[in-house]
């Protein structure tokens, strides 16, 4: 009777194969990396690892069947989100022009036309010219790429901060709701939290590999995912570089306490020496100006945004950029960075939308107090992964911190620095709960009976 068992699986394999390749290809892609995944766990954790991984790609699976069956039939296809209509349409206007299928002339404009511009488009209109039309294997496709990179880093993470800590941090990055439906859409979320997990076990690699020959590969690799992180969405290079380098920089620093102090001692003198320089000053107001301006643009775009700048700056961009006092631009840049983690305020929700997000918002918010304890406690166990968690994260919150203005866009790019943080709340909770459990472990034990 098992040969039965292999024919009808076949067959509706066959079927779903020939409904959209692009499924299947992903599938088989994901099975892989959770099989890869799931080597070597211990009992206990293997039970939690497969049961949290079914439900993740079950309920997103059920999620993508549901868009597909409640679609408008007078529609081509359903999307998630609004801006999923553009990607999805563009990519088979690029295709149809490679391919020389004759289209509308709008149709021609709107494929090529810069706005939007991405490599992200192109990319899908070239894997649609190989599998077909799939404006839904997309879907499975991106939560094959997000759920791989959140398996990479739950890995990573797993030999230097135990099984607790990993696996809190799995079931925040599967099942938090923002991200969640972003691992899902046909957005460019899911293919960059991809390039930055795997840019991350690049730039660890290149403290950690034992032969020059891999650390120069890890390098290569850093350089090129930032690359493409940065032709995805501006700034990427950059986070890589700085994360990279300065993570590099700070293991260095704590490996030992004499290049802690020696750097305690030189870093004041270093900036007072760089900020007493004319042209540096210059250099950093003329970039706050730059970001404050673009600040400005998320505020004036619809929805709900929240200023960093005086009123009479929003109506004035030009002066924001080339005349805004130095004082404005400092009080900006310290806005920014308090409204990154702050906004948006739960008692200023304005919408049902920011009301269902309120939950996830506390959850932001016991994370960042969290993070403290666990930098702590990083630094202790794994001073190199911790220190490229920690710059790349800084890197990641300065970019979006100094541009956003529109509540909405901060919070969908808050979630790329999701990977790099959630790790280290997760250990700083580890470590709370540790300590109170030792706590009452010493009272009961009558050691603090003295005291």
């Amino acid at each position: 009777m098992k040969w039965w068992w292999a024919v009808a699986a076949g067959v509706v394999l066959g079927v779903i194969y020939t409904l959209s390749p692009l499924t299947v290809l992903s599938l088989g892609a994901l099975t892989w990396a959770i099989c890869a995944a799931g080597r070597g766990l211990c009992e206990g954790e293997r039970r939690w690892f497969w049961c949290l991984i079914t439900a993740a790609v079950a309920l997103r699976l059920s999620a993508i069947a549901a868009l597909f069956l409640t679609a408008d039939p007078a529609q081509p296809f359903a999307s998630f989100f609004g801006d999923e209509e553009l990607y999805k349409f563009r990519t088979v206007w690029l295709r149809n022009l490679g391919q020389g299928i004759a289209m509308s002339p709008a149709d021609v404009i709107y494929g090529v036309d810069a706005t939007g511009r991405t490599p992200y488009t192109f990319a899908l209109a070239l894997l649609q010219a190989v599998v077909g039309d799939a404006p839904y294997g997309m879907h499975v496709m991106n939560m094959t790429l997000y759920i791989g990179a959140v398996l990479a880093l739950y890995r990573l993470v797993r030999a230097a901060y135990g099984t607790a800590v990993s696996l809190a941090g799995l079931i925040a990055l599967l099942f938090l709701p923002s991200l969640f439906f972003w691992s899902i859409s046909v957005l460019k979320e899911p293919l960059t939290v991809f390039m930055l997990a795997v840019e991350l076990a690049c730039a660890v690699a290149i403290v950690r590999a034992p032969r020059l020959w891999q650390k120069a590969l890890a390098a290569a690799g850093v350089v090129l995912l930032g690359m493409a992180m940065d032709s995805l969405r501006a700034g990427g290079l950059l986070t890589a570089a700085v994360g990279t380098v300065g993570g590099i920089a700070l293991a260095f620093v704590l490996a030992r306490g004499s290049r802690l102090v020696g750097a305690l001692v030189a870093a004041p003198i270093a900036i007072a020496i760089v900020a007493s320089s004319g042209a540096i000053q210059d250099r950093v107001l003329s970039n706050l100006r730059y970001v404050a301006f673009h600040h400005a643009g998320h505020v004036l775009t619809p929805g709900y945004s929240y200023p960093l700048l005086e009123p009479h700056h929003y109506f004035d961009r030009a002066y924001v950029l080339n005349a805004l006092p130095p004082v404005d631009a400092g009080r900006f840049a310290v806005k920014a960075a308090w409204s990154y983690f702050a906004q948006p305020l739960p008692w200023q929700a304005q919408s049902r939308a920011l009301l269902a997000y309120l939950p996830e918002q506390i959850v932001w918010y016991v994370m960042a107090l969290l993070l403290p304890v666990g930098v702590v406690a990083g630094m202790r166990r794994d001073r190199a992964l911790t220190s490229m968690l920690v710059m790349h994260a800084a890197a990641a919150i300065v970019l979006v911190a100094l541009t956003s203005g529109n509540i909405g866009t901060l919070i969908r790019h808050r979630s790329l620095a999701f990977p790099y943080l959630v790790w280290l709340s997760a250990l700083g909770g580890h470590e709370l709960v540790r300590m109170v459990l030792d706590r009452h472990g010493r009272e009961g034990s009558g050691l603090d009976g003295d005291r």
